[in-house]
């Protein structure tokens, strides 16, 4: 993938995703010794940050599929020029 440039997109992601994590296990851990954290309050910040995950993962496959495509395209044109220099039909 290379030096590419983060997208504003996955920045807020990473952010979601490093914060969630973060608080999530702290609430954790609050709620195994009894603490204060409301259980819907620890399953709402859950379903967040499993959401975020799956965007994520959503965005890299895209990523993927682009890549494919155009090593694809890429690979097609290479075997065009070789049958053109080759002058095969």
């Amino acid at each position: 993938m290379g030096n590419k440039e983060k997208s504003t997109i996955d920045i807020i992601i990473n952010v979601i995703i490093i914060i969630l994590s973060i608080l999530v296990i702290f609430w954790f851990i609050q709620l195994i010794f009894g603490g204060s954290p409301g259980l819907s309050e620890f399953n709402f910040a859950l379903i967040i940050l499993i959401t975020s995950f799956i965007i994520k993962i959503c965005r890299e496959i895209g990523e993927i599929k682009v890549g494919v495509k155009h090593s694809f395209i890429n690979i097609k044109s290479d075997i065009d020029l070789i049958k053109k220099k080759l002058k095969v039909v």
